[in-house]
């Protein structure tokens, strides 16, 4: 005869089976329930594979679904992307890369690009998502995180690992630079994606290697309140006496693309604003092309007596550093650090002509020449997005746009550091 203890044991037993058997029907209807389409863009059969896979990425539009799809499809932008309805398209192949996140850093590891699944859900990063994209976007991350064995605390936001170059706002490298996905670093909606609390700090302001320039997305990523307040994504858009013009627009607070409209209706655009700081309170800023106001560019190159008047307005601290390039009308081509210790130069970094392309973030990787082929150079960046190349003729190209067999000789190549 059996035991109580045989009976409880029995009954335990029981319990865990039949809890098991329901997690593996619900994971396998779940599964099933997962539509994915492809919808690649363009540039997917171009793009190179990813070294190594550990993170996932997660983004928001910050737009409606067409023009959102039509824009991340045509720059490869995504590897997957997911509708209001609860649809996935793929964008690029999971193995490959998508530029999905432009200038990023975590864990001291930059061009996060490399390193990365990115996944675009169309909506904005202060409004919370639909119940489909909910179910969806749960399902895709279990299922990725099982290929990749990615945990819950790898799978970030945007809006942590997007970091911004010195400009006339913030004179280091900073943290802070995208709102895009905030929403999903907060416990209630992290829960929901059957995600665990997300990192607990930032590990690149905690080494030291940035600077936090918005103290209060900071907080909200890393101390998220209780309850997670939701607005319209056009709120604080007007320059007040605590938010100026980065505050609202980032990196494209200079762009020529975006419209600042004074209080008295004088209407002026990013690059014709020298005087910043003199901007009345009550601006308000509007972006005059919304898909290019949303692209998530490498911040590539900027331009004297476009962007600033100084290279100290373009590269702040690292305006003579040997990872800021400059690229003068005249064909000259020199780091900060070889204008600085070069006499007959030095004064080019105090009055650098109008029309100088300034580079901040690179290294020279030297010429293309017989016997010294790209993948030589740049090894296995030689095709990445993010890689520049300047013709002997002028022309400046993307690893998008190269093609490894018609690259001329004396062509130089910059890596991003």
């Amino acid at each position: 005869m059996m035991g109580t203890t045989g009976k409880s044991t029995r009954s335990v037993c029981i319990t865990l089976l039949v809890t098991a058997l329901v997690v593996m029907v619900t994971a396998t209807l779940e599964a099933r329930q997962l539509k994915i389409s492809n919808r690649y863009s363009p540039l997917n059969d171009s793009r190179p594979v990813r070294p190594e896979t550990r993170y996932i990425i997660l983004h928001t539009t910050e737009g409606a679904l067409k023009g959102s799809l039509r824009k991340v499809r045509r720059y490869g932008e995504a590897h997957y992307f997911v509708t209001p309805d609860g649809k996935i398209y793929r964008i690029i192949n999971r193995r490959k890369i998508a530029t999905h996140a432009g200038r990023s850093m975590w864990e001291g590891r930059s061009n996060i690009d490399n390193f990365s699944i990115g996944i675009e859900v169309v909506g904005f990063h202060d409004r919370d998502i639909t119940t489909a994209q909910y179910r969806a976007l749960r399902e895709l991350l279990r299922q990725l995180q099982s290929v990749y064995r990615i945990t819950d605390k790898h799978v970030l936001t945007h809006s942590m690992v997007a970091y911004g170059r010195p400009n006339r706002f913030h004179p280091r490298n900073h943290r802070g630079r995208k709102k895009c996905g905030m929403i999903f670093a907060h416990p209630r909606v992290r829960q929901r994606l059957g995600l665990s609390t997300g990192p607990s700090r930032d590990p690149d302001v905690a080494a030291h290697r940035l600077v936090v320039a918005d103290p209060e997305l900071h907080r909200f990523l890393y101390q998220p309140p209780a309850v997670m307040a939701v607005s319209g994504h056009t709120s604080g858009m007007v320059i007040t006496r605590g938010t100026n013009a980065w505050h609202i627009a980032r990196e494209k607070y200079n762009d020529m693309m975006t419209l600042y409209v004074y209080p008295d209706g004088t209407r002026v655009r990013g690059n014709e604003i020298r005087e910043w700081n003199t901007i009345p309170a009550g601006t308000r800023v509007q972006f005059i092309d919304e898909d290019r106001a949303r692209e998530q560019e490498f911040e590539g190159f900027s331009e004297i007596g476009t962007d600033g008047d100084k290279p100290y307005d373009l590269a702040g601290d690292l305006y003579a550093d040997a990872t800021t390039i400059y690229f003068f009308p005249s064909g000259l081509i020199r780091t900060g650090s070889e204008l600085k210790r070069t006499v007959s130069l030095r004064t080019l970094l105090d009055n650098a002509p109008d029309g100088t392309r300034v580079l901040v973030g690179y290294i020279y990787g030297g010429y293309v020449r017989t016997g010294r082929a790209p993948s030589q150079i740049a090894g296995n960046k030689w095709n990445y997005p993010s890689t520049f190349y300047r013709l002997p003729d002028g022309r400046i190209l993307s690893g998008d746009e190269i093609n490894d067999e018609s690259i001329p000789a004396q062509t130089l190549i910059f890596i991003m550091k």
